[in-house]
């Protein structure tokens, strides 16, 4: 059977379910040969009492990841609903409308480069978010492995920087609580129904979300690793340089800041960090007035913290003559 002849035969002949599921999986994927079959199956090994949807949204690859969702969804019929895209939409918009296209009451997230490794991971959140009605989302543990370094894991909340079971959104954002997202599920009903334009083009997009389907609501965290989050170099952050990262933080920062009415701009109102950063990675880059622009802003910033002047000198140093 050919590639086409896959893909006609999964959009038109596999049993849609005829009822709204409990759960709906929305998993994206791009560029995942390697990884995908390894993420689906994990997926759909999870034991759940309850029905269950997989939407799985291939962005346009330019790898056989549409070949292997095909097949999956026809080995899965009335599971998994594949949406194979013919032209690429971007991480952003191709997760949000892979999101808009679930139908269950919860939602949880998924990439193609990673793997559950808790079975029961979606009845434990189901049941959390049952027995929980305050909260507008929880999230789980998880590890990160290094594909390029054998062995090489590390689990990301330790007893130090643990969150507790529950918690609202000035303790997210006081305490920078990172929510790993493809831990997390969340209800269909606190998504909002738009998204500003900023948004679309934000590295952060999904810490962006945590705190727009927050506002009104506390946070579950259930202290169990459920996720094998992997570090590869075609990974998309991975390919971000610092600037561009410094400069989004800003924007999105700031787009959320006006998002929240201004409630939380006395944590959100000083970029003293982001324009120090910016200011010596422009320098490493030779931009040598973008480093006058941001280090000025920096100084001049509320808030900035106490790094010793002469510290930054010999930075400078470092960077205009190569001394060490």
């Amino acid at each position: 059977m050919n590639f086409k002849h896959l893909v006609r035969e999964t959009v038109f002949n596999y049993i849609w379910p005829m009822s709204r599921p409990k759960v709906s999986v929305s998993l994206i994927t791009y560029n995942h040969e390697k990884y995908i079959a390894a993420c689906l199956d994990s997926v759909v090994r999870q034991v759940v009492n309850f029905d269950l949807e997989i939407v799985v949204c291939d962005d346009c690859s330019k790898d056989r990841t549409p070949e292997i969702v095909a097949q999956y969804a026809l080995r899965y019929p009335g599971l998994i609903k594949p949406v194979l895209r013919e032209t690429n939409f971007g991480l952003v918009k191709n997760a949000i409308s892979n999101i808009q296209a679930c139908s269950g009451e919860y939602i949880a997230l998924m990439e193609g480069d990673d793997f559950w490794v808790d079975d029961d991971k979606l009845q434990i959140q189901a049941e959390f978010l049952d027995n929980n009605p305050d909260c507008a989302f929880c999230f789980t543990n998880q590890y990160t492995f290094y594909e390029e370094i054998a062995g090489e894991q590390k689990v990301f909340f330790a007893d130090s920087n643990k969150p507790p079971e529950k918690f609202d959104l000035e303790f997210l954002i006081k305490h920078n609580i990172t929510v790993p997202n493809n831990t997390k599920m969340f209800r269909r009903t606190v998504m909002p129904a738009v998204l500003p334009d900023w948004y679309y083009n934000s590295f952060v997009w999904d810490w962006a979300l945590h705190i727009l389907q927050a506002r009104h609501a506390q946070m579950g965290y259930i202290d169990r690793v459920t996720l094998a989050y992997r570090r590869h170099p075609g990974a998309v952050f991975m390919s971000k340089n610092e600037i561009a990262i410094l400069l989004d933080s800003i924007v999105t920062v700031t787009g959320i800041n006006k998002e929240l009415n201004f409630e939380y701009g006395y944590m959100f109102n000083s970029f003293w960090w982001e324009y120090h950063e910016l200011a010596f990675a422009y320098l490493k880059e030779g931009g040598y007035l973008n480093f006058l622009r941001y280090y000025l802003k920096y100084l001049f910033s509320p808030g900035r913290s106490s790094i010793q002047i002469k510290d930054d000198l010999w930075l400078l140093r470092n960077g205009l003559f190569g001394q060490h």
